[in-house]
């Protein structure tokens, strides 16, 4: 947030700098072209000095092209009113020191360039529409669960994943994004109260959240499950009923080996929420 007021101040301070060059070059246009020509001497010269030169220098050169300028049309006999003499004056130290400003606040935008890495990185683990972890993280403490149920084979582990997509979701979103990461919050939040701490939540992108569950008791679990999915299709994402599908696999030291990574496990759960899919339609034929 402060960044971007940074980049905005410094944004605002340069499109000061055209307009104010702009005026001048007007100003002097409308008196002669003489004055015009000096005028853009002055401010090309005062945006180089600004943009090119330390700030210390810049002072120095302000004074000093001031006290020779005022030497010369003050003090001689230069035939120009006052306030024109004093606006040719002032044109180089204040484009100098306007630039400068600009320069040195937006020099700030290079954190961007700095710290892109850590950007990535963040935009890689947490999904700042959503806000939740993403499939990377999943991945990567998938794969230490994974790696404690192989080696602790006395403390017979087990990890429960779950998979919860919501139905359909891809019609709201050609027609009207905004609604859609709406309503992708407000299942976020549901699944956010109703699991436990414990529990890893995370969005793996195609309105599909996924939660990783290590060392549930079956009952627990299916307690849970059953409780999540009640408040899950208690919701009114705009004006109707979402659908959701499941997946779901538990690994333990059985079948570890056959799981070693999330990419194997996501393709198991994925073919249960079709299969989920094909069950679900099936009911809604005989009801029909």
């Amino acid at each position: 947030m402060i960044q971007r007021h940074i980049v905005g101040a410094g944004l605002a301070i340069l499109s000061g700098v055209i307009a104010l060059a702009v005026a001048l070059m007007w100003l002097a246009g409308t008196y002669s072209v003489t004055l015009m020509t000096a005028m853009a001497i002055l401010i090309m010269l005062g945006i180089l000095v600004g943009a090119v030169i330390p700030n210390i220098l810049i002072t120095w050169l302000a004074i000093g092209t001031t006290t020779i300028g005022a030497a010369i049309l003050l003090l001689g006999y230069v035939v120009m009113d006052n306030w024109l003499k004093l606006l040719l004056l002032a044109t180089f130290p204040i484009m100098a020191s306007a630039v400068a400003l600009a320069r040195f606040i937006l020099g700030n935008w290079g954190w961007l360039d700095r710290n892109r890495a850590d950007i990535d990185s963040w935009a890689a683990h947490y999904d700042k529409m959503i806000k939740l972890q993403t499939e990377y993280n999943a991945s990567k403490y998938y794969q230490k669960v994974a790696r404690f149920i192989t080696k602790e084979v006395t403390a017979d582990l087990c990890v429960d994943v779950l998979a919860i997509h919501w139905a359909h979701s891809s019609q709201l979103r050609q027609f009207n994004e905004d609604d859609y990461l709406a309503n992708l919050r407000q299942i976020a939040k549901v699944l956010k109260d109703e699991r436990f701490p414990s529990e890893q939540l995370y969005y793996v992108g195609g309105a599909t959240f996924l939660i990783i569950s290590l060392d549930v008791s079956p009952t627990t679990y299916e307690f849970k499950n059953r409780a999540m999915m009640r408040d899950l299709r208690q919701l009114t994402l705009d004006g109707i009923t979402p659908q959701f599908q499941q997946g779901h696999l538990q690994v333990d030291r059985r079948n570890v080996l056959g799981y070693p990574n999330l990419d194997r496990v996501l393709r198991h759960v994925e073919r249960e929420m079709e299969t989920d899919l094909v069950v679900e339609y099936m009911k809604q034929e005989v009801v029909n």
